[in-house]
């Protein structure tokens, strides 16, 4: 079954908005600063400070195009962070040497975490070598101790902290009892199916089925088997449909399973054995269990709702019919 990994070429959006915020507090401070170099005639200083104020920018204006982190971030952003550290370092030694460590601690939160990794092995490579040649060794050896320490350490902390967010993204889309996706990604995926329609006309079906008498079974044997019934079905879903499908715990005993490229005549025979399967499966010793099954395929300019609730009419004819069966209404 599908599973929510990390995207490696986009930034989580916590690091997004966390970069924003520096980016403003940036302006505010380097702004006024460029000014005060220019009226001082240091138009040296004045230069650079405008061409920071520059990457602030771009980077805001990137994010409210919705483009944070695209490939233009890493091709004109990070270039002119590290042509600028290592303007200033020639220029002023010691006092532009020590701007490049918040300067490379700014690429972890610029990149994502793979490039970042690259765009900063390559400024060190090229400040490091300008910042020997313009300090005495004694202050070389300490600067370069610092920039290495400081750059190892926000690898370690934004690759903890990515690590952290994936796993809470995880929990929060998924379903500890059967290991399926819950409710809340059911949305997103369904308008995301839609799309994929729309734009190439590739069919999408939708199964929904319920655990006939559930309820009974509570009743009688408990709760604890009740979720033993239902971490088997979890297990059934993921050993019958592919990778690419899209299996849901949706409620109490309603499940729901995306499946991807399938006409509803295919989806139908898949059901069907789904519905076999259980039928068939010791979910529960000296008891048969089994499942209604309604079956929608994805009908042009219905929206996500109306092809959920079209599923959700053909669990209700299963059900009515006799249970245990499949049935597809007219489509």
């Amino acid at each position: 079954m599908t599973t929510i990994t990390d995207n490696s070429d986009l930034q989580p959006d916590y690091l997004i908005k966390t970069t924003k915020g520096i980016a403003w507090v940036a302006l505010s401070v380097i702004l006024p600063f460029g000014i005060f170099s220019f009226v001082q005639g240091r138009n040296y200083l004045g230069v650079l400070a405008f061409v920071a104020v520059l990457i602030c920018v771009l980077y805001l204006v990137s994010c409210r195009c919705g483009k944070c982190n695209r490939i233009y971030v890493s091709t004109i952003i990070t270039p002119l962070i590290i042509i600028s550290m290592t303007l200033i370092t020639q220029k002023l030694g010691v006092i532009g040497a020590y701007w490049s460590i918040p300067a490379a601690l700014s690429l972890y939160f610029l990149l994502s975490e793979r490039i970042a990794w690259i765009a900063n092995t390559i400024f060190i490579a090229i400040i490091i070598p300008v910042a020997w040649n313009v300090l005495d060794n004694a202050l070389a050896y300490r600067f370069i101790a610092v920039l290495l320490g400081t750059s190892l350490f926000a690898a370690i902390a934004i690759r903890e902290i990515t690590r952290q967010q994936n796993i809470l993204k995880q929990q929060a889309v998924m379903d500890t009892l059967t290991g399926l996706f819950n409710r809340a990604l059911l949305q997103h995926s369904l308008v995301q199916a839609i799309e994929i329609n729309n734009r190439t006309g590739e069919p999408m079906s939708l199964i929904m089925l319920d655990i006939d008498h559930f309820k009974k079974i509570n009743d009688d044997l408990g709760h604890d088997v009740g979720d033993i019934v239902l971490k088997g079905i979890g297990k059934i879903l993921k050993s019958l449909f592919r990778s690419s499908d899209m299996a849901f715990r949706i409620g109490g005993e309603e499940f729901l399973v995306l499946v991807y490229n399938a006409n509803v005549q295919t989806t139908i025979e898949m059901a069907e054995k789904l519905r076999s399967e259980i039928e068939h499966h010791s979910l529960i010793a000296d008891r048969t269990v089994t499942a209604s099954i309604g079956v929608a395929g994805y009908q042009k300019d219905n929206n996500w709702e109306e092809w959920l609730k079209q599923s959700d009419e053909n669990l209700y004819l299963a059900k009515s019919g006799g249970r245990n069966r499949v049935a597809s209404g007219k489509q």
